[in-house]
């Protein structure tokens, strides 16, 4: 929402009371990040997570106010190259860590300002659909946005009257589910009832069944996501119809598609949903200024470099974010690896096998044909101008599908 300044006094950075049309989303850099990058066989620093170094922004690197060094290119089994600028402390003097606590004193008064205005929008918000939804809910990922609107959410609204809802993929990161435990104890604290979503499948067993979710072919949220939420509201609600208000952690500055975004929106995945994004116009400036301030639950995954907290391989995640993820959670990422390598119906080497998954070739699958154990259900020609399906493997359901492209004409008495 706001512009920023870097701060050298504080190592930090200052908000200027002027709407940003976009931010470049600076992050806090931690030591483990720099460790994986190869910074420490150049510089300096003590290795303690206490607080940060420096900042990032996308691939570039700032100490003190100043460009310092950038990274370039990087793949799942890749390190990206490593581009250093200027020293960040003469003579090779340690690094200093960012001054947190001064940095939150210097912004205190606009943060203020942003945060009040959030909370009124959030009870404002619970006060027009009291009347319309069955459930308030927070949805809840783990992720450092998830944290913030959590946080805004309690304070805003009566404990007993909205629930946390955390969707489990079982595929997260694990210190994704480090921060979920700690989030749930205290809302056991503040009286916050704390749901956990799971699908009764176990993701490795439907990456065999469906073959890895690609760009096109994303089943992955639905099953292991929205399907499984909207399955245990209506579980604890008794009611299958029921009619929710989920205050989400999405911000318009994550993704182009995003910034599109209206304040509340209806039905987006399923019909009789409403979801409401109370930090839509926040940017990361102002995130970690509220996580520090108030001494939020930090997934520790952002201090290992991954700039966003999601699935362990994802379709959309690529370059360095894969790299980072391989880096941290080798043994769990390879579980999901090896389904995208068994599954595959390419007749490859095991080198070329490697490349594929690493440039990300596996995302760009259109149908089940590109598996090893895909097949064509049906064959469609045109036979003297006519449309024909010719069913290969029929089930026992194929008639009711069958109604959906026409009137269906038995010439003999198919059972």
């Amino acid at each position: 929402m706001y512009a920023y300044e870097w701060d050298s006094s504080t190592g930090g950075y200052i908000l200027t009371p002027m709407p940003l049309a976009f931010s470049k989303e600076p992050r806090p850099v931690y030591y483990k990040e720099l460790d994986i990058l190869g910074f420490d066989k150049y510089w300096d620093y003590d290795k303690n997570d206490s607080f940060p170094y420096m900042w990032a922004e996308a691939n570039n690197y700032y100490y003190r106010g100043r460009l310092v060094a950038k990274t370039k290119g990087g793949s799942l089994y890749t390190p990206p190259e490593l581009v250093l600028i200027e020293d960040p402390e003469p003579e090779g003097y340690p690094l200093r860590f960012v001054d947190i606590p001064a940095m939150v004193d210097k912004n205190r008064q606009l943060m203020e300002q942003l945060v009040q205005e959030t909370i009124k929008k959030i009870y404002n918000t619970f006060i027009e659909y009291q009347d319309k939804v069955d459930v308030f809910y927070v949805a809840f990922s783990g992720g450092k946005d998830s944290v913030v609107a959590l946080d805004l959410v309690q304070r805003a609204l009566p404990h007993n009257c909205f629930k946390v809802l955390f969707g489990d993929t079982g595929m997260e990161f694990p210190d994704t589910y480090e921060t979920v435990e700690k989030i749930k104890q205290i809302c056991a604290e503040e009286k916050i009832e704390f749901l956990q979503a799971k699908s009764k499948l176990k993701p490795e067993n439907t990456w065999q069944i469906f073959g890895p979710p690609a760009v096109t072919i994303r089943w992955c949220c639905s099953v292991h996501k929205t399907t499984p939420q909207i399955m245990q509201l209506r579980e604890v609600l008794q009611k299958p119809d029921f009619t929710g208000m989920a205050f989400t952690g999405v911000r318009g500055d994550e993704s182009l598609s995003r910034s599109e975004y209206d304040a509340i929106s209806y039905g987006g995945k399923h019909s009789g949903q409403y979801s409401c994004h109370p930090i839509l116009e926040w940017n990361t400036a102002e995130l970690f200024l509220y996580i520090y301030e108030n001494g939020l639950t930090f997934n520790n995954a952002y201090k290992k470099g991954n700039t966003r907290a999601g699935c362990l391989v994802c379709p959309m995640s690529q370059g360095k974010h894969d790299y980072m993820k391989y880096k941290n959670y080798p043994d769990d990422t390879d579980l999901f690896i090896n389904k995208i390598i068994t599954t595959s119906g390419k007749n490859f080497s095991k080198e070329n096998y490697d490349r594929f998954v690493e440039q990300g070739y596996w995302r760009t699958r259109k149908s089940g044909r590109e598996l090893n154990f895909g097949h064509d259900k049906h064959v469609f020609e045109i036979v003297k101008g006519q449309n024909v399906i010719t069913v290969q493997k029929k089930n026992e359901y194929w008639k009711e599908w069958a109604k959906t492209i026409g009137q269906v004409t038995s010439i003999t008495n198919i059972k």
